[in-house]
């Protein structure tokens, strides 16, 4: 068996992490539909890129843009069905191109499907509440 401890990729090819949410990143806060456990982060970090990307290098968070890999749902031909607007171009996941690292599972992008680069970032806390008398809940 053939163990890959490091690719570089061709072109405008685009390595990045594949981290997704964990149950206790969501806890305590006002969930977003589209963060669900278990579900891809949208910012990744860059670990290979190819010689043609410019603006991407090697240690970047970056927020991605994984549209052209979504998938929607299959339509029926000469179906009432398809002419129902929720039915219609309701993408149900998508299909992202991976490659098997001795890391683990990578995302392997195109340097387009990066929306940008976040070049200065902070950690958030968790949150307070403040009750009206001016406490603090935890």
């Amino acid at each position: 068996m053939l163990v890959i401890k490091k690719i570089k990729p061709l072109f405008s090819g685009v390595v990045t992490t594949k981290e997704r949410y964990a149950a206790d990143e969501l806890k305590g806060s006002l969930i977003d539909p589209t963060k669900v456990q278990g579900a891809l982060k949208e910012y990744q970090k860059v670990l290979a890129v190819g010689d043609m990307v410019r603006n991407v290098k090697v240690g970047d968070l970056v927020k991605i843009n994984p549209q052209r890999y979504a998938v929607y749902k299959d339509k029926r031909k000469d179906s009432v069905v398809n002419n129902l607007e929720e039915y219609h171009n309701q993408c149900v996941g998508y299909d992202i191109p991976t490659v098997e690292l001795e890391s683990g599972e990578c995302l392997f992008l195109q340097e387009n499907d990066i929306q940008y680069v976040v070049e200065e970032y902070g950690e958030e806390t968790e949150s307070q509440l403040i009750h009206p008398n001016n406490t603090i809940i935890s």
